[in-house]
């Protein structure tokens, strides 16, 4: 690594280039190329006209999240502290036809203004490194602690009167009944399992005597370093607590209003699945939705519609690619035959691609006005497996189009409905969310450095 102010010599290149081992490594080789007029026209005809159902909600709730991690002095740039903020939009369909169907060339402000009070927002700290919380021996202690305090903080709590903090919803993914088997601090392996319930969320180690959350069952501190940027385990933090978000409002109207879920969809700014240590908590999830949308329908409810949009990665990288092949107001069921074949490369994939982490099906959507949207609808499946049914089974399963009904139309619908200029592929009620989610560099990114520096007295 380079002294402070040492350039760079501008000839560091001569020796990369003229090796031929580098020259032998890139001629070996393989990789993803835009494809030719036959083969795009061939992988074109594999899109069909995009279904309808015109059957919007009367309300639609977005969510999006975002991190900021920055050193607290620039003197001690490994000091870091993290924050995550995660964004609630609640739009009302019939005030947004308003807005819609106005016959003036003005938008009333006063009425753009009220679709932006019905957003909220949760805020999350976390270390970053070199940084100890409540006397903790390391970083990761800290990090520990720190999730358990927010996740059963009264700030997570979304509903009044009843507790629906996020350390409830985890057990309640578990059945209110969630098992530990060794100390994330000490490692020992006990006798006796550490077991927690809604009472007892924090239990005492037997060897260390330090405290086992309910929350380290998400593993978020594994990969947390006493001395490098924490800024992946933040990322993942992020991952989970928005899904664990979005869950708590379906629960919390399964419950209280179901009428109302009836009449709800919701959108995530985020693939439907999650990555991974928690990775494991997706299978709970997709039962828990599974559950619900089937008690729903057996008092004759309709079930709730939920997309994940995805604006970056590879599938997008490859859509965006042959655009040209593709009709307008097209649709395909992204399949793990596709997926092996045009997306990774020739790449044979495992028995069920990312069985450990997915939880919902995508699709690829062109609308009529040349939007590329890549679209995530959940499984109708309780488990991705048995002892009846293996991956490779359920692989197959998860690309019979005909077990997702009308809710394929429903969520296309939904995304013609808000699709807008502004933005690439982007639609109205993610890009509020974003709004509400993000920190910017300049001003709120040297905000929030001056709130830690102030918090901390540095």
């Amino acid at each position: 690594m380079p002294y402070n102010w040492e350039r760079a010599w501008k000839g560091w290149h001569t020796d990369i280039v003229k090796n031929p081992d580098v020259s032998d490594f890139l001629q070996n080789c393989e990789y993803l190329k835009e494809p030719n007029e036959d083969e795009g026209n061939k992988i074109g005809e594999l899109y069909t006209e995009a279904p309808s159902n015109w059957d919007l909600p009367k309300k639609v709730v977005a969510s999006d999240s975002s991190l900021f991690s920055e050193p607290i002095n620039w003197k001690f740039p490994s000091t870091q502290v993290g924050y995550v903020k995660v964004s609630l939009v609640l739009i009302d369909i019939d005030e947004f036809e308003w807005l819609k169907n106005t016959t003036s060339r003005y938008v009333d402000p006063f009425k753009v203004a009220k679709i932006h009070r019905n957003a909220d927002a949760i805020s999350f700290t976390l270390p970053g490194s070199n940084i100890r919380y409540k006397n903790s021996d390391t970083v990761c202690d800290w990090f520990r602690r720190a999730i358990f305090d927010q996740y059963s903080s009264e700030s997570t709590n979304l509903h009044k009167k009843w507790s629906y903090t996020l350390s409830n919803m985890l057990l309640f993914l578990y059945e209110w009944k969630i098992s530990i088997e060794k100390c994330p601090k000490c490692s020992n392996i006990q006798a006796w399992w550490f077991i927690f319930d809604y009472k007892n969320q924090v239990l005492k180690c037997d060897s260390c005597s330090w405290d086992v959350f309910v929350t380290d069952k998400l593993r978020l501190h594994e990969q947390v370093d006493d001395y490098w940027s924490n800024t992946s385990s933040i990322t993942r933090f992020m991952n989970v607590t928005e899904h664990l978000l979005l869950a708590s409002i379906i629960r919390i109207l399964y419950e209280k209003h179901p009428d109302a879920l009836s009449n709800m969809w919701f959108i995530i700014d985020w693939p439907l699945a999650i990555f991974w240590e928690p990775a494991k908590i997706h299978s709970k999830l997709q039962a828990m939705y599974f559950e619900i949308w089937k008690w729903l329908a057996k008092k004759g409810l309709n079930s709730p519609i939920i997309i994940g949009l995805q604006k970056q990665g590879q599938v997008m990288e490859h859509v965006l690619s042959i655009n040209r092949f593709i009709a307008p107001n097209s649709y395909l069921l992204l399949n793990d035959d596709y997926r092996s074949k045009y997306i990774q490369g020739g790449k044979e994939l495992n028995e069920n691609f990312w069985h450990e982490t997915y939880y919902w099906q995508d699709f690829i959507l062109k609308t009529s006005t040349w939007k590329i949207f890549c679209v995530w609808i959940p499984y109708p499946f309780e488990k991705k497996s048995n002892d009846k049914m293996t991956k490779k089974d359920f692989s197959n399963q998860k690309a019979d189009i005909s077990i997702y009904k009308n809710s394929i139309g429903k969520a296309f619908d939904l995304i013609r409905y808000f699709e807008f200029d502004l933005y690439e592929n982007a639609i109205i009620p993610v890009a509020l969310a974003h709004r509400h989610a993000s920190i910017s560099l300049v001003p709120w990114g040297k905000v929030l450095d001056i709130l830690t520096k102030t918090g901390l007295n540095s």
